[in-house]
């Protein structure tokens, strides 16, 4: 059986992320990493129209304003609220997601991959 993703990866986002007010402070980078798993191939593999598929430019949309004013304390709440944005977004389309996102650079010494927190299925 054939398998169909749409992958999103490597979106940079800058967000209000950590612990103390002070780290919130200054905006950090945050890499997102998502993948849809469609069941059945989306009829735009057939006939090549947009409104037959996903668009992937309107998620990228909709998680840039998730976190446009907002502030987190958690890399697991920011994770589950993008997963939110996205199945919202995808409404009654019948996918899987799964969404990871990775902390660029967190304040803890020794740490230079960065952190990741990942959610869903797919």
């Amino acid at each position: 059986m054939n398998t169909c993703n749409l992958t999103i990866s490597d979106l940079r986002l800058w967000v209000h992320l950590g612990c103390s007010e002070e780290e919130k402070y200054h905006p950090q980078l945050v890499r997102v990493d998502l993948t849809l798993s469609f069941p059945t191939p989306p009829l735009a593999m057939t006939t090549d129209r947009l409104e037959e598929t996903v668009c992937y430019a309107q998620i990228v949309h909709h998680l840039q304003e998730a976190v446009e004013e907002k502030r987190f304390n958690l890399i697991e709440h920011l994770t589950h609220t993008l997963y939110d944005v996205v199945r919202d977004y995808l409404g009654e389309h019948d996918v899987s997601l799964k969404i990871c996102v990775n902390k660029m650079a967190p304040p803890v010494p020794g740490v230079h991959g960065g952190v990741s927190f990942s959610y869903g299925q797919g």
